[in-house]
């Protein structure tokens, strides 16, 4: 494990290589052309790429795994439940709700991969597989739910089979543990193939993220804005937390369980939102705030767990 002082100097790079990207972007630097192209790229070839070398060269026990997959399950249906339940209180606006529901579930992904690598090293991106392979069909199927029964458009489970089962970075988990399992040893060649596809994946993910962010509507938000950052940022790791403690799962995934679960919003919601009748503006403020504030979140929450 790591101390405070290393947790911080991990960690700062990783928001600094988004805000590089926030800035490249607000400066047209190197053209708004490059960018869809690179979160293309990185999405459907450098991620996969490095989730399926860092699940099939690991070594992992099977209990430590399925305990930390209950942990994960329970803290997510904990809280969509709790977010259903106080819906009235949480907003009077089905549309915005259905933000506030995406903005306290869902997480940036490529933040938590190179936070993993660098706190935690490979041990850390094969547990952070096994994460995302297990939130994100559960996190899209609540999600896309929400979104159809509160949303504007009731036509959204067109998108529970195409986000999951079409999904690059759930089918390279599936693939590498399958090749895991098997007993199977990548060839040399392919080995440094990936390894050296995946790391350049982390910081064009994270510059991505950087410059998907929109912070202009932020002034016209309302109190669901403060909900889904407190819920998000403060609640869903301490509900994490509690399950990884009570169900007995290792300290090293009970870590990287709670890095993801205190992760800001995935972009992603936004189109989400956008597509399936979802309140986009709070949408995309909840993603921005969200980021800024993990900045000085995630590494206080990383430090109180480990």
């Amino acid at each position: 494990m790591v101390g405070d002082l290393s947790i911080l100097t991990s960690l700062l790079p990783v928001f600094l290589i988004i805000i590089c990207g926030y800035v490249f972007k607000k400066n047209k630097f190197p053209g708004d052309d490059f960018w869809p192209g690179t979160e293309r790229i990185v999405y459907y070839f450098l991620y996969p790429a490095l989730l399926f070398s860092s699940s099939a060269g690991a070594s992992w026990e099977f209990f430590s795994v399925s305990s930390m997959v209950w942990a994960i399950l329970a803290a997510m249906f904990v809280m969509s439940g709790l977010l259903l339940l106080l819906r009235p209180r949480l907003s009077q606006n089905d549309a915005s709700f259905t933000s506030v529901f995406q903005g306290s579930l869902r997480f940036t992904s490529y933040i938590g991969f190179a936070a993993a690598f660098a706190l935690f090293g490979d041990e850390g991106l094969y547990l952070a597989a096994v994460f995302i392979t297990v939130m994100i069909p559960v996190v899209n199927i609540l999600c896309v739910m929400v979104l159809v029964r509160y949303g504007g458009q009731k036509s959204g489970w067109y998108w529970i089979f195409t986000t999951v089962l079409k999904n690059p970075l759930i089918l390279a988990c599936l693939a590498g543990m399958a090749f895991n399992l098997l007993g199977l040893q990548l060839p040399a060649i392919v080995e440094n193939f990936t390894t050296i596809l995946g790391k350049g994946s982390l910081p064009l993910g994270l510059l991505a993220v950087g410059a998907s962010l929109q912070i202009t509507g932020i002034k016209k938000t309302g109190n669901e804005l403060i909900y889904a950052c407190l819920l998000k940022l403060c609640l869903m790791p301490l509900l994490m937390w509690l399950s990884c403690t009570l169900i007995g799962v290792d300290k090293l995934s009970t870590a990287v369980a709670v890095l993801f679960a205190a992760l800001p919003g995935s972009p992603l919601s936004y189109i989400l939102a956008k597509q399936l009748g979802g309140d986009t503006k709070l949408m995309s403020s909840i993603i921005a705030v969200q980021t800024g504030i993990s900045m000085i979140s995630l590494p206080i929450v990383i430090g109180l767990v480990i």
